[in-house]
């Protein structure tokens, strides 16, 4: 209840507990905000966006039943109006995290490991990867994820289901073509 609790305390015009909301939330949304943009700093604009329609909401009274699946349902949707502008629906290209330079040797398994799933994961499409990053990431439960994102519980269940489905076969093609963490 304390997420609640701040909402109508900025409701009351208590600035201050915004502070909070960001000081509890900032690092876990621009985890999944990041995860979904693959942009650093397009992230932390798309945050501070989330941040200000929050406290927006707040000062017009508005006080969700569970602050947590309403504040990655704006995440959500933020992201999704960015996809849909025009000026973003060229072909996303990924820049290399790792390139051929002495560098290379510095970076170790794990992180190799990590930037395969997340380049397996980004191949998934938007519908599979946005609740994968939400339960896997996010740690949200199935009810929270339904609210998120406006959908069943059955269909949240569905939707993982088959996004694992889906991330595993990306990782056998890849393990067959060599690629992963052997590279």
């Amino acid at each position: 209840m304390q997420d609640e609790d701040d909402m109508s305390q900025l409701s009351l015009g208590n600035d201050s507990a915004l502070d909070a909301l960001v000081f509890r939330y900032h690092k876990p949304l621009y985890g999944y905000v990041y995860r979904l943009l693959q942009d650093e700093k397009l992230a932390e604009d798309m945050v501070q966006e989330i941040f200000l329609k929050i406290y927006q909401q707040g000062k017009k009274g508005f006080i969700p039943d569970q602050f947590k699946p309403w504040m990655y349902k704006i995440a959500t949707n933020c992201c999704k109006d960015y996809w849909k502008k025009a000026s973003t629906q060229q072909e996303y290209v990924m820049d290399e995290e790792v390139e051929a330079t002495g560098h290379i040797h510095s970076i170790i398994d794990r992180q190799l490991e990590r930037k395969w799933m997340v380049d397996s994961l980004n191949q998934l499409s938007f519908e599979y990867r946005s609740v994968l990053y939400l339960r896997f990431y996010q740690d949200l439960k199935y009810a929270e994820i339904a609210l998120t994102l406006d959908l069943s519980i059955n269909t949240v269940k569905t939707r993982i289901a088959r996004g694992l489905k889906h991330l595993e076969e990306i990782l056998k093609e890849d393990d067959r073509k060599g690629v992963g963490i052997h590279e």
